[in-house]
């Protein structure tokens, strides 16, 4: 009798272990704050939904390097991107994309809006924060460098700013000049 109870409660925390690390690669989804791996401050924030079956990130909103306050948000679209194909605004873009779930991890593209470099990306969830790793192509993930990126709110934008539906988004993969 003891042997039934223990294999019940083992079974239990397997099962709740299994949800939490499910939970954890499931939910990447939502507004995330980019934390730059070089200085460590904030730089941006980038809505993360998905179309078709894909994860994309959007940029909503650019932080000035000078003064750390908001410059730019998707409702002004005043900085571009020089460095893609049509100088498209760096707000409204979308540089992560095509992500899907392998595992744990989720796997796709991200573009860098400076350069118009494509990489390899790699994003894994740990509580509040997302590890996204940008790694050169055909590298399996070797040669790259990591952000971090934390769970933002609405309210750290600036008041009056409305966070559009991403359900409405139809993603646009930029392209290098």
């Amino acid at each position: 009798m003891k042997r039934t109870g223990i294999v019940a409660i083992a079974m239990a925390v397997l099962m709740v272990a299994g949800m939490t690390s499910a939970w954890a690669a499931d939910d990447i989804l939502g507004l995330w704050k980019i934390i730059d791996d070089k200085t460590g401050k904030p730089t941006a924030y980038v809505l993360l939904y998905v179309n078709g079956g894909k994860v994309f990130g959007r940029m909503m909103a650019t932080i000035s390097k000078e003064t750390g306050i908001i410059d730019d948000t998707i409702a002004t679209k005043e900085k571009k991107a020089d460095a893609l194909a049509g100088d498209p605004p760096n707000c409204g873009l979308d540089f992560v994309y095509e992500i899907q779930q392998k595992g744990n991890d989720w796997r796709g593209s991200i573009i860098d809006p400076k350069d118009g470099k494509v990489y390899d990306c790699t994003i894994k969830r740990e509580t509040d924060k997302l590890l996204v790793r940008g790694s050169l192509k055909g590298t399996g993930g070797l040669l790259g460098r990591n952000q971090t990126w934390l769970l933002a709110t609405v309210r750290e934008l600036p008041s009056g700013f409305s966070l559009p539906n991403p359900s409405s988004f139809v993603p646009v993969i930029p392209r290098k000049k």
